[in-house]
């Protein structure tokens, strides 16, 4: 019997960690969304006729409810009335959090499944709980509706993880699937109950897979993919053994956690949180929550490998060019940038095989400090690293062919592509600007394109000149 004690662990955090702290600045770009107050955490996305809906849980705010906000092109979000809230009896499934589920619609209503959460509830901690709507907004809860773990398949103690329902129409099988992060009884991975109404479930063997909070599972041609908190897993029979991809089996770990996607008829679109730290400060200690990661989409590479890039309308926002490299440069000693304090970076690359290219953003002005992502052809590696962190990851990298860079330097958040297919995110707390600087080891470098650019509502921002890196 498998436990999991992170979302406990890090409640409690969130509800005591970085309350005295100064918040971080916002940043004039509408590429993040983050609540005027609390911080945002699991999302849970849902499109309907040409809006996409993202259900968020409120943290730092003391009992969590679900928040709502709405966007017909990703950048702009329209904040709702709250979905649900904790407004239960002090010791029942709703008198403490609300936690993370999903949303449905059936034959024109629609349906949230959400997690009761609550230690002091004596029937147990975690409960599957249901309400519904007309309209996406105004939600009526149905608590004679709750799911308990059927103590056959999945423990029934008063410690039980039996959350994060995640439920989608399985066509194959003509009936509701509701997987579950659950302990269960008879081997495997994620809780698994069906249902032909949406009323009445029956709870059926574990999904042969990781066990992870917040799952996600939907298909891309014939093959299934299931997300969990920061990995994924595939696999092209619902009923058989879940496989890691050869390449890595994360989204974008540890910068984001969470994420779910929604398919909006063309494009699955995904979408996170980037984690707070309790001071501050490059390095520190995560917290729960935080600010939304900007969307992406996912999309099928070989072997189960999913691939990720920004959605086209995040870098649309990016009009008014500051530099445009005119012919193609060998970065040889180096070269360096004055950059404004966010901007959007693009840049095509040719590395020799055994190079290492760093491309260094907000480096301080005595040549050190600063956040570096690091290209490895040789090892097939690519790596994020500022003060006191090192993200590292395998990432397929062709030195025989040209590599793309993306990064969004916002605020207090980098966000970087790879190819557009990896993704490395990570806090900037201790550089608010700073120059662009790219280097080599190892081998040539070359760069082909490369682009800064800032959002037409950025008017401080002044074009830049081309320097030797000192």
């Amino acid at each position: 019997m498998r436990v999991f004690w992170s979302l406990l662990i890090l409640t409690a955090v969130c509800c005591t960690s970085g309350r005295g702290a100064e918040l971080p600045q916002p940043c004039a770009a509408p590429i993040h969304f983050r609540p005027k107050t609390g911080v945002l955490a699991d999302t849970i996305p849902f499109f309907w006729k040409g809006e996409y809906h993202v259900f968020y849980l409120h943290g730092s705010i003391g009992k969590v409810p679900w928040e709502h906000i709405v966007s017909r092109d990703l950048v702009h979000w329209q904040e709702l009335p709250a979905a649900l809230l904790p407004d239960g009896e002090p010791n029942g499934f709703d008198g403490e959090h609300m936690f993370t589920g999903s949303v449905a619609e059936k034959d024109g209503t629609f349906h949230i499944f959400y997690t009761g959460w609550n230690p002091r509830n004596p029937k147990g901690r975690e409960s599957i709980c249901h309400a519904t709507s007309p309209d996406l907004i105004k939600w009526t809860k149905h608590p004679e509706d709750r799911i308990d773990p059927d103590g056959i398949h999945y423990f029934n103690g008063k410690d039980r993880d039996f959350r994060d329902a995640y439920v989608f129409y399985n066509a194959a099988e003509q009936q509701w699937w509701m997987v579950l992060c659950a302990n269960s009884l008879q081997g495997g991975g994620p809780g698994l109950a069906v249902s032909k109404d949406l009323k009445t479930w029956k709870q059926v063997a574990a999904l042969k897979a990781p066990n992870q909070e917040c799952p996600d599972l939907f298909q891309i041609g014939d093959t299934w993919y299931l997300i969990g908190g920061d990995t994924y897993s595939f696999s092209k029979d619902l009923h058989g053994e879940f496989q890691k991809p050869p390449v890595q089996n994360v989204i974008d770990r540890p910068g984001v956690y969470a994420g779910k996607r929604m398919f909006d008829g063309k494009r699955h679109v995904w979408s996170g949180w980037v984690w707070d730290t309790s001071n501050l400060r490059d390095g520190g200690r995560a917290i729960w929550g935080g600010t939304q990661s900007l969307p992406r989409e996912l999309y099928a590479g070989p072997d189960g490998q999913l691939y990720q890039r920004p959605v086209d309308e995040v870098a649309a926002v990016f009009t008014r060019s500051l530099f445009q490299l005119a012919a193609p440069r060998e970065v040889g000693a180096g070269l360096a940038l004055p950059t404004p304090a966010n901007y959007m970076l693009q840049c095509k690359l040719r590395l020799d095989p055994q190079a290492a290219l760093s491309i260094v953003m907000r480096r301080q002005a005595d040549g050190g400090g600063g956040y570096s992502f690091v290209l490895r052809p040789k090892s097939q590696e690519a790596e994020l690293n500022g003060p006191g962190f090192r993200y590292n990851r395998r990432c397929t990298l062709d030195a025989a062919r040209p590599i793309t860079f993306q990064a969004f330097v916002q605020g207090t958040i980098l966000e970087c592509f790879v190819n557009d297919q990896f993704a490395y995110t990570c806090r900037a707390y201790n550089f608010p600007q700073g120059s662009l600087a790219l280097s080599v080891a190892g081998g040539k470098a070359q760069v082909l394109e490369l682009a800064i650019k800032t959002h037409a509502g950025d008017t401080a921002a002044t074009p830049v000149v081309l320097q030797s890196a000192k």
